[in-house]
């Protein structure tokens, strides 16, 4: 402790963010390590940067740095791993995800030095690398990597790691939509954990695959596997997950009499163990279904009660879903007037917190309601209302994608780096596996020669033998330059199919840009078309005839609108239930970790989460680290993935 606090108050003055030479590593090492050995200044520097990544990352990334410095001029290559992956760490804690996924394959490629054979640890690194790819929405590249991974901890033999493996790309593919894929990876995950007995890890490899047949639309699947899971589950808490999971896809599936029984189920559990926001949870959840068999009153009056429990709690998210929900049973009764109110609440906490597509689905519900009550003149203004709110939403979704193109063309710039890093590794192997052959074969010859030598007169019969092994050796010889040549020209052809993959991928990006940006002007060009069309008709225009007329190119207008946005901005759409899932499986989190889950489900970077939620940076991070532990996550468990499987 007295180490860290001296460490913290001295760095200031004496390095600055970036490379640190040798003499200033061991200028600082001479001056806060004065009474012990080179090797314990080390190792303290190591677990000091380590201890300190999540609270201090800046610090933690300057220890790194010099132990890093340190080790390099050592030459000891695994300290110099370990350096670089406290150094990735920290940046992984600051966010700059970019940054930490270079230190890890550095880590990799210092661990590689260090055991060429057992490669666990670079298997290790490339994992890490491949959960920042997911953090930064490109899980293409999170793939390729953990497939790297899992050759190399096939090869080292490391079971328990193999699992993970496996479950990191199914987690993958489940979020690429390959489900076929997905369901294979979970698979060969769960029979890992079978061999091993680990009943937790069973359960949640069952649960993996509920998940995916659940998004899938495969219900019935998804059914069986959430059953399955049940039967590990020894907690009566997440017993209560389990019957929400069941009682929700029985309801997908229209059987609201099955999915009634496990949701009462789970309600009076939660009733029993006195989780207050879980019984709001599972009433809106009974609710749901209930008004799907028409039984709107009885609908009505959960939904109340849990309206009760979420603004008691504070939880503004839930109360913006359930008033809604609300305003919808009310409307399908013909209650418009209580609808109307049910909206205008939900809209005003929505423009409160920032929630801007609860704030577009809500001011759309107000345009139909008013639209049916021939209402135009708050007809026009709820759709205007409802389109600024599209927009809102639509442009925070083209900044992001307009980032992950930025951060894909900067990692294509890198991979022909990393695709050479690889080719170098299975380079090295096969000339070290060579060149055993090769010693081998020597000391095999040079044996046979001994013994011919101690045998035999040096007769002609030895000569003959002699110059026999002779050849062989000079073809060994051959063949290993041959062998050489062969190794150099496929380096060569695959740097030239790597510049080519290179120059493809990056005319694809900008081709993908283009059409994009221009489909997004074409669609506002479009609509300030017809907005202008429809103010030219009325200022011209006195009679009902040609109001009816207007009123009609309107409603044509809105549905192509409608048709189009619902595919890409409406969340309910695709991502359906996701809140209600995530209640159900962490009972635990607040509405506000809620809330960020949801920002992080969308990946929305950490800046963008504070301008949404209004905090600060670091705000956010301490939020997000706390969401971890609420969550019971490994520090190495991918945080987006966990959401995202949800």
């Amino acid at each position: 402790m007295r180490f860290c606090i001296v460490v913290v108050f001295s760095l200031a003055g004496f390095l600055a963010q970036g490379q640190i030479s040798p003499k200033e590593a061991r200028l600082f090492v001479s001056q806060h390590f004065k009474n012990i050995s080179k090797k314990a200044a080390l190792d303290s520097l190591l677990a000091s940067s380590e201890r300190l990544a999540e609270e201090n990352p800046d610090t933690a990334y300057l220890l790194a740095g010099i132990a890093k410095s340190l080790s390099d001029a050592n030459g000891d290559h695994e300290k110099s791993g370990r350096a670089a992956w406290c150094a990735a760490e920290a940046m992984y804690f600051k966010d700059e995800y970019q940054k930490a996924i270079d230190l890890y394959l550095v880590a990799a490629e210092e661990y590689f030095e260090v055991s060429r054979d057992s490669s666990g640890q670079m298997a290790e690194q490339f994992s890490n690398a491949a959960y920042c790819y997911q953090e930064l929405g490109i899980p293409e590249k999170a793939l390729e990597l953990n497939k790297i991974a899992l050759r190399l901890q096939r090869r080292a033999g490391n079971k328990a790691e193999i699992g993970t493996n496996l479950s990191n790309i199914g987690t993958n593919y489940f979020h690429l939509s390959d489900f076929d894929k997905a369901v294979e990876y979970f698979t060969m995950a769960l029979q890992i954990d079978r061999t091993s007995g680990d009943s937790a890890a069973i359960g949640t490899s069952l649960n993996n695959l509920g998940m995916v047949y659940s998004r899938w639309g495969k219900h019935r699947q998804g059914i069986k596997f959430f059953e399955d899971a049940l039967s590990f589950s020894t907690s009566e808490s997440v017993k209560a997950i389990r019957y929400s999971n069941i009682g929700m896809s029985w309801y997908h599936l229209k059987d609201y009499e099955k999915a009634l029984d496990y949701l009462y189920r789970a309600l009076k559990t939660d009733i029993r163990l006195n989780r207050t926001v879980k019984i709001g949870i599972r009433k809106n959840e009974i609710s749901t279904v209930i008004s799907a068999m028409g039984r709107y009153h009885e609908a009505l009056k959960l939904n109340e009660e849990a309206l009760a429990i979420f603004r008691e709690t504070g939880i503004t998210e839930s109360q913006i879903i359930t008033l809604t929900d609300m305003g919808s049973i009310y409307q399908k009764l013909g209650a418009d007037d209580k609808a109307g109110a049910c909206f205008l609440e939900s809209a005003a906490l929505a423009e409160k917190s920032g929630a801007v597509y609860h704030l577009a689905r809500n001011y759309k519900a107000l345009y139909e309601l008013a639209e049916a009550r021939s209402d135009f003149r708050n007809a026009f203004l709820y759709l205007k209302k409802y389109a600024a709110a599209n927009d809102s939403v639509f442009n925070t979704e083209k900044h992001k994608q307009l980032a992950n193109f930025e951060i894909l063309y900067e990692t294509e710039k890198k991979e022909k780096a990393n695709q050479l890093l690889l080719l170098d590794l299975r380079l090295r192997q096969k000339t070290q596996r060579l060149g055993i052959v090769i010693i081998a074969g020597l000391m095999l010859v040079l044996l046979f020669t001994y013994l011919l030598l101690r045998a035999k007169s040096k007769g002609l019969k030895q000569h003959r033998l002699l110059l026999k092994k002779e050849q062989e050796l000079a073809a060994l010889e051959l063949e290993k330059k041959d062998a050489a040549n062969k190794m150099l020209e496929d380096r060569i052809f695959a740097e030239q199919q790597i510049n080519r993959l290179e120059r493809e991928k990056h005319s694809a990006t900008l081709e993908l840009k283009n059409n994009e940006l221009a489909n997004s002007s074409l669609n506002i060009v479009r609509k300030n078309e017809i907005l202008n069309e429809i103010r030219d008709r009325i200022k011209t225009s006195r009679n009902n005839e040609v109001v009816h007329e207007i009123i009609s190119f309107i409603n044509s207008n809105t549905d192509i609108d409608h048709n189009w946005q619902k595919f890409k901005l409406e969340f309910d759409f695709i991502h359906p239930g996701f809140f209600d899932r995530i209640k159900s499986v962490y009972p635990q989190l607040t509405e506000h970790d809620i809330r960020l889950a949801a920002y992080l489900r969308i990946n929305l970077s950490s800046r963008e989460i504070s301008g949404m939620m209004n905090v600060s940076l670091e705000t956010v991070h301490k939020n997000r680290q706390r969401l971890r532990k609420k969550m019971n996550l490994e520090p190495n468990c991918d945080l987006s993935a966990t959401l995202k499987a949800i």
